[in-house]
């Protein structure tokens, strides 16, 4: 009778079915350790997704947190373009490009509840203007916002003291993640003026490097819309009608919302939509001392 012990092929057989199945148990176990790792990591990423969105959405205290004794150094640059042959305003009928840099260096010398005293030492770039004397002055505590929009800090429209809609957004004690601030712009009076609106965007937290170190930031985006100027001739012939565009980027310090870095181009069209003339400004904390 034919056995199958008597075939070396056959005889192998139990042992293959044996080795199979091992295999088997084995690559089960692979898969059972490979979804185990892929749970795992899905559930990780899970995590981490969750908690960055919980971060991105977390709350910020609105207020000016100096310490005494700290030093900061900003660059500030600045270049005003006159982009074609004017007749309009009263600027050089040749296209041109007008640099000024400057040097801002802010010494925080004491505080009390409401605010810091410092001290401003600003240096123009040598031939460009005069000599800018040291001055010390104080800055309210509240007074945050005016790292927000120009990195020159000086718009006009933007002064609190003139502007009900962003008192009320100064009312508040904290910022989230994702506000948006809609701000209506009306300033100067029916000889010269501006009106529109322009927006401010909390759009997220963000590690920056500077010349300075590397910080965590806010990033907040502004935009305008509708901003147009009005005048009668008394003051600025030939601007009644213009559009001012902005748009910008700056980035504040979480905790203390010192200004980090800031960027902001203004582009100025006329009543027929061409460009005038268009201004960029550029803010950077180059060096930071700290108490």
């Amino acid at each position: 009778m034919f056995r199958q012990q008597d075939n070396p092929v056959l005889s192998s057989l139990p042992e293959i079915q044996r080795n199979d199945k091992k295999r088997h148990r084995s690559l089960y176990a692979i898969f059972a350790v490979l979804g185990v790792f892929i749970v795992i990591t899905a559930a990780v990423l899970l995590i981490s997704q969750n908690e960055s969105s919980q971060s991105d959405s977390s709350t910020r205290e609105l207020r000016l947190n100096y310490a005494v004794g700290e030093r900061m150094v900003y660059e500030h640059t600045n270049i005003a373009t006159n982009q074609m042959p004017n007749t309009e305003l009263p600027l050089p009928d040749t296209t041109n490009s007008v640099n000024s840099d400057s040097t801002l260096i802010i010494e925080v010398l004491s505080e009390n509840s409401n605010s810091y005293t410092v001290k401003q030492t600003r240096a123009m770039t040598p031939g460009f203007g005069v000599a800018i004397p040291p001055i010390t002055l104080s800055i309210d505590k509240a007074s945050y916002y005016k790292n927000f929009v120009d990195p020159q800090g000086q718009f006009l429209f933007f002064n609190a003291d003139s502007n009900p809609t962003l008192l009320a957004y100064l009312a508040k004690d904290k910022i989230t993640i994702g506000d948006v601030w809609i701000i209506p712009v009306n300033t100067g009076n029916a000889s010269l003026g501006l009106t529109g609106e322009v927006t401010l965007t909390f759009a997220d937290t963000q590690e920056i490097p500077v010349p300075a170190g590397i910080f965590q930031t806010m990033r907040i985006e502004i935009t305008s819309k509708d901003l147009l100027y009005h005048s009668d001739g008394t003051i600025l012939s030939g601007i009644d009608g213009m559009n001012l565009q902005i748009n910008g980027t700056s980035y504040v310090e979480l905790g203390t919302f010192r200004a980090i870095k800031a960027d902001l181009i203004q582009i100025l069209t006329n009543a027929q939509g061409i460009v005038i003339s268009t201004w960029y400004s550029e803010k950077t904390l180059v060096e930071y001392t700290k108490p």
